[in-house]
């Protein structure tokens, strides 16, 4: 259907150029790649390379990614859920969705997390690979209402093969230009947010403990706004994939943070 070799390049946005341009040590450059959510298909994640525990597609760095396919079969047990996933890009993908929910609710209902076969999603979460075979621990699967979602998605990922080689023709000086456009790219990768959304983003992703931003702490640097609109910018934030839950449902990280 697609063509692999169109994808080998493909990042999520011209941050992910930034970082690679910017003249700063390693470490710091493979932080600022991995934290953007890169649009990729399953061939891609299956031809990146694989070299101390990093994945590179082209130039770009694959941490964390987001795909759409096909779910073509499920398997449920206690502590997962396992999805095979296919785009029709290439082999079919596995993806491991962990549980968060308690024992009890689990035998309650047992089901009702698992989205059944034949259902279209979009899936955010991290490359992995485990004895050689390559999954991606989800965080986030939403079903697709609308299946225009699938076509934006390809062009997303044709958008950002397309960015990424226009990054590599650019001259060695321009590595302060590039990252000092990188803030306007991620505003651009959130686009349609509303200036509270925004704000809420703003906040949590500035928080680098291991617990995350608690709900107080934003409702505390944004005493003018009344509660229930924080909780329900949370609460939009988290259903679109820019937020996740940590150590409960007062606590959340940015998932490009």
């Amino acid at each position: 259907m697609w063509n692999n070799q169109d994808f080998n390049q493909s990042g999520f946005s011209q941050a992910q150029g930034g970082g690679f341009n910017t003249p700063q040590g390693d470490e710091k450059k493979k932080s600022k790649r991995s934290n953007n959510i890169v649009p990729v298909t399953v061939a891609q994640i299956l031809t990146a390379k694989h070299e101390d525990d990093v994945f590179m597609s082209g130039h770009q760095e694959l941490s964390q990614v987001t795909l759409v396919g096909l779910i073509k079969s499920v398997n449920e047990s206690p502590t997962r859920i396992d999805y095979v996933i296919d785009d029709m890009t290439g082999p079919p993908l596995d993806v491991r969705r962990f549980n968060d929910s308690d024992e009890n609710e689990e035998m309650e209902a047992p089901t009702s997390n698992a989205y059944p076969p034949n259902t279209y999603v979009r899936i955010n979460g991290l490359l992995r690979a485990f004895g050689g075979k390559r999954t991606v621990n989800a965080f986030k699967i939403t079903p697709l209402t609308d299946m225009n979602e699938l076509t934006c998605h390809m062009l997303e990922v044709i958008h950002a093969s397309a960015t990424s080689q226009q990054q590599l023709q650019m001259p060695a000086t321009g590595g302060q230009t590039s990252m000092g456009t990188s803030g306007m790219d991620m505003g651009e990768q959130i686009a349609g947010l509303s200036p509270l959304q925004m704000q809420v983003q703003t906040i949590i992703r500035s928080d680098q403990s291991e617990r995350g931003c608690s709900i107080d702490e934003i409702c505390q640097q944004l005493r003018s706004v009344a509660p229930k609109a924080i909780r329900d910018a949370i609460e939009f934030l988290s259903s679109e994939g820019h937020i996740y839950s940590t150590v409960d449902d007062e606590h959340f990280q940015a998932t490009d943070a």
